[in-house]
């Protein structure tokens, strides 16, 4: 543990690897579970003119034979979603840092249409790349724990931290527990 310290720390260093703030952040990312009332303070609504604009471009893109590989923002034109796309962009940049997208009806799409929209939806919010070695563009994260509410959360991190869900245009994608989040915050 003391060299791997080391090693991050820098040779001759005493300054530690990530910066330690004596004060307090003050920003709309450095949030707290207390900082909202309801999931309405962080979930962007779909309407249902979106939901229909997003089944018609999907309807397309499918017709075209465009795979996750293939789609390109011009492939995921939906006028609809600006304003929605911008409240992500928004909230990601310089707000609390993610958005809760509410409304898609999953039940109607498989689950590489959903990947799509998504990926569609990101196109507008910078560039997509690769987030392995074996060129996955997009993965999935499942919570187990309603499955086996007896699992360890450590266990479901691992499951997060192998199945890899990250949206490549904000960064990354966090993935805990409620079990986790709970004990994270105190």
């Amino acid at each position: 543990m003391t060299a791997n310290l080391q090693a991050r720390t820098g040779a001759g260093t005493d300054a530690p690897a990530t910066p330690v703030f004596a004060e307090p952040i003050r920003h709309p990312s450095a949030w707290t579970v207390a900082d909202f009332r309801s999931p309405a303070d962080y979930s962007v609504d779909l309407d249902a003119a979106q939901l229909r604009d997003i089944a018609a471009v999907m309807r397309r893109i499918k017709a075209a034979g465009i795979g996750l590989d293939g789609l390109q923002r011009e492939h995921f034109e939906v006028p609809s979603l600006h304003p929605v796309i911008e409240e992500i962009r928004v909230q990601v940049e310089n707000g609390r840092g993610f958005v809760l997208l509410r409304g898609l009806p999953v039940e109607d799409y498989s689950k590489d249409e959903l990947g799509m929209i998504f990926w569609g939806i990101g196109t507008h919010l910078g560039r997509g790349l690769s987030q392995s070695v074996m060129g996955d563009r997009l993965g999935h994260v499942k919570d187990f724990s309603r499955e086996d509410p007896g699992r360890a959360p450590t266990a479901t991190s691992r499951n997060c931290r192998r199945t890899r869900i990250r949206a490549t245009w904000s960064g990354s994608c966090a993935c805990a527990t409620r079990r986790q989040a709970a004990a994270y915050r105190g």
